[in-house]
C-alpha cells in the first residue's frame, strides 16, 4: 500500500529554518526519498525542485533575495496539498504492515502525533489540557498514541488482525453508561467530522472551539 506525505510541500513552502548546507541537503534528501516512496520522479516533484532552489541559494549566498520565479513550483506545492487532504497518508501507514520498517514507522510516528492533535484541537482542546504520550514495545515496532485529558481517553494504533485504528471512551468509563467505542482508520480523512462523532458520543461540549492548523 503506497502512500504520499504533505510534509515537504509543507516544509517547502516555509523553509525559513534552511540557512545552511547541511539542513537543506537533509531536507532535500528526505523529499527525494519522500517522493520516491509515493511513486512519483523526485525531478518533476515541485517540493524536491524548490529544496534544489534553496540549496543552491545557500551554497551562493542569495537568501535574502527575491525569487519570483518560485512562484509556479509554490503554486504546484499547494495544489498538492489541497489534493492530499482528502487521502492523508496517515490512513494508509495505519492500514499497512510498518513494522521493522524504519521510514514507515518515521512517519507514523509523526502523521500520527499530528493526527491526534488534529482531532484534540477540533475537540477545542489546548495542549495544556492533555497529556499525549507514544508507547511502543521497541523501537522497531510501532506503537500507539494515548491522549487523557479531563474527559477523554483515547488511543491511536496500526490496525493489526483487524483491530480498530481509533479506540476512544470517556476517561471515568466505568461510569454507568459510559461506553468504549472504536473507529476505523478511514475515518481520519475527515477529521472534523469524526471529531464531531467522538464529542456526540462522549457527550463533549465543543462549542466556541478554535481548530488549530498542524
Amino acid at each position: 500500500m503506497s502512500y504520499d506525505l504533505d510534509f515537504r510541500f509543507r516544509r517547502a513552502l516555509q523553509p525559513e529554518g534552511l540557512t545552511t548546507f547541511a539542513t537543506c541537503i537533509a531536507a532535500l534528501n528526505d523529499a527525494v526519498n519522500d517522493a520516491q516512496r509515493a511513486g512519483h520522479d523526485p525531478q518533476s516533484d515541485p517540493a524536491v525542485k524548490l529544496f534544489a532552489k534553496r540549496l543552491s541559494r545557500v551554497t551562493d549566498g542569495l537568501l535574502e533575495q527575491e525569487h519570483p520565479d518560485d512562484a509556479p513550483l509554490r503554486e504546484a506545492c499547494m495544489a498538492r496539498l489541497a489534493e492530499l487532504k482528502h487521502t492523508p497518508a496517515i490512513v494508509a501507514l495505519l492500514r499497512k504492515g510498518i513494522d521493522y520498517l524504519p521510514e514507515d514507522l518515521r512517519a507514523f510516528k509523526r502523521e500520527g502525533q499530528r493526527a491526534v492533535r488534529q482531532i484534540a484541537a477540533e475537540l477545542g482542546l489546548n495542549r495544556s489540557d492533555y497529556r499525549l504520550d507514544y508507547i511502543a514495545p521497541n523501537p522497531a515496532i510501532a506503537g500507539d498514541y494515548v491522549l487523557e485529558g479531563a474527559s477523554l481517553y483515547l488511543r491511536l494504533s496500526v490496525e493489526r488482525f483487524g483491530s480498530p485504528a481509533l479506540t476512544y471512551r470517556h476517561r471515568h468509563w466505568k461510569t454507568p453508561g459510559r461506553q468504549v467505542r472504536h473507529a476505523s482508520a478511514p475515518s481520519l480523512a475527515d477529521i472534523p467530522a469524526l471529531a464531531r462523532q467522538i464529542a456526540s458520543h462522549l457527550q463533549i461540549d465543543v462549542a466556541g472551539s478554535q481548530p488549530t492548523l498542524m
